[in-house]
């Protein structure tokens, strides 16, 4: 009797961790950005700063000194007249795209909206309007916002 319960419970045991490595994270994406800070200040400022570069042109934005974008403009396009959009092409961060575009409205307020992530990596990063002047950089997991598709 004494085996029984013996065996019962190591075969009860050796399933619960089973199940337990099941639901574990299947993530084996790098991450990009682990030394850099959950949050970025920036201001309007230099995210406009992103808009003067042309196609081809290499440009350089330091938020704070605590992250530096530099990188080849891919496109700079302005699609009507209130909203413009550039992509950079950023070597330090293994060649993924800054994407960062600028909309006005009817009564010439500027509001950005962009994002730093890849499918390749497992974080990144999206902007975040904080007032009229002042934006953040926040961290994300790439898994959150881009589901995978198995097939």
């Amino acid at each position: 009797m004494k085996t029984l319960i013996t065996t019962s419970l190591t075969g009860l045991f050796s399933l619960f961790f089973l199940i337990g490595i099941a639901q574990g994270s299947t993530n084996n994406k790098p991450l990009l950005f682990s030394k850099f800070p959950e949050t970025i200040n920036c201001t309007a400022t230099q995210l406009n700063g992103f808009f003067d570069g042309v196609q081809g042109q290499n440009i350089k934005v330091s938020f704070n000194n605590t992250l530096i974008l530099a990188g080849n403009v891919k496109s700079n396009i302005v699609k009507y007249s209130n909203l413009q959009t550039v992509m950079i092409k950023l070597s330090a961060f293994s060649n993924i795209l800054f994407t960062l575009s600028k909309r006005s409205d009817g009564h010439e307020n500027i509001t950005y909206v962009g994002h730093l992530f890849d499918n390749a990596f497992a974080d990144g990063y999206e902007l975040k309007q904080i007032d009229k002047l002042n934006y953040k950089l926040i961290k994300i997991s790439t898994d959150k916002i881009l589901p995978t598709c198995n097939q």
